[in-house]
């Protein structure tokens, strides 16, 4: 049973260090030949991990969930020493003790390990929850990358103005903010302000809502927003579908005007709506409309 808990703790050990290597290639962009080198040497690669671990608690991540600890106190060489000979040779004539871990110290190394190994799984989502968690700016760029905004064609302008907005947004050129709106509610103290940037056939507009009509659902705020635009734009509904925006709601819709046909995407962020469209003439277009939403990215 002994050598088939180490042989365990070892395999769950590589399994999530691999994944944090793969992850650090994957959202990096780096050559595909970096993953390959990696995984041939990765019994290497882990070397100077391990003796860290060991140096400093005498256990890996692997070998605590099997309740797996050496006797012997390392320092830097011996842990290195006996990592090298692990590595090389996969068995090293070194006594250890199984002593079972409290259940929450248990309960966390699993759970340490199961992220670690979803991290090659879930790159992009990793990335977003970094973002919102930690305060560095080199996540919030790298997010971005992630998601299209630093990868717009050469020539596009980025949307500013003179508030901070919280959202990054791409147009072909120079955008305008073409209007205002405040609408007040009935028998309520809340304004509804609609804005709007402009720049010829592509417009981004948002606007907040009420808590109470949020708490129905993104259903129904889609379809009041869809009600809203086909009334003003005199258009004809050709199609609709529920998607994400990121992690966020969004509904994708296409409708037939006279001046061409609209694609869009309806985005809904906590109780803000955003609506970006692009308005094309011909089918050539589309994926520039496409671009112009798909570079739409929250801060």
């Amino acid at each position: 049973m002994g050598f088939l808990y180490k042989s365990l703790s070892r395999a769950l050990d590589y399994l999530w260090f691999w994944s944090v290597i793969y992850f650090i290639i994957d959202i990096f962009d780096l050559n595909i030949a970096f993953f390959v080198l990696s995984t041939l040497l990765i019994t290497l690669l882990f070397i100077p991990v391990e003796a860290t671990l060991l140096r400093y608690f005498r256990t890996t991540l692997g070998k605590f969930i099997f309740g797996i600890r050496y006797n012997h106190p390392f320092t830097w060489k011996s842990a290195f020493r006996f990592s090298c000979r692990r590595a090389v040779f996969l068995n090293t004539p070194m006594e250890s003790v199984y002593q079972k871990p409290k259940r929450s110290s248990h309960l966390l190394a699993i759970s340490v390990a199961t992220l670690l190994s979803m991290l090659s799984i879930f790159p992009d989502e990793t990335i977003n929850q970094a973002s919102k968690i930690l305060p560095f700016e080199f996540v919030q760029d790298l997010k971005v990358k992630r998601n299209g905004g630093g990868n717009c064609p050469d020539g596009w302008v980025k949307l500013s103005d003179t508030i901070e907005l919280p959202f990054l947004a791409f147009f072909p050129e120079t955008p305008k903010k073409s209007q205002e709106i405040r609408k007040e509610l009935p028998h309520s103290t809340h304004v509804l302000v609609y804005k709007e940037y402009t720049q010829d056939s592509y417009s981004l507009g948002f606007v907040d809502l009420p808590k109470s009509w949020v708490s129905w659902g993104s259903n129904l705020v889609f379809k009041g927003t869809l009600q809203q635009i086909l009334s003003r734009e005199k258009g004809k509904l050709i199609d609709k579908k529920k998607t994400f925006h990121e992690q966020y709601p969004a509904m994708d819709y296409k409708i037939e005007k006279a001046s061409g046909t609209s694609f869009g995407r309806l985005i809904l962020v906590d109780s803000t709506v955003y609506r970006l469209e692009a308005t094309t003439t011909d089918e050539s277009q589309k994926g520039s409309a496409e671009l112009f939403i798909n570079a739409f990215h929250l801060i």
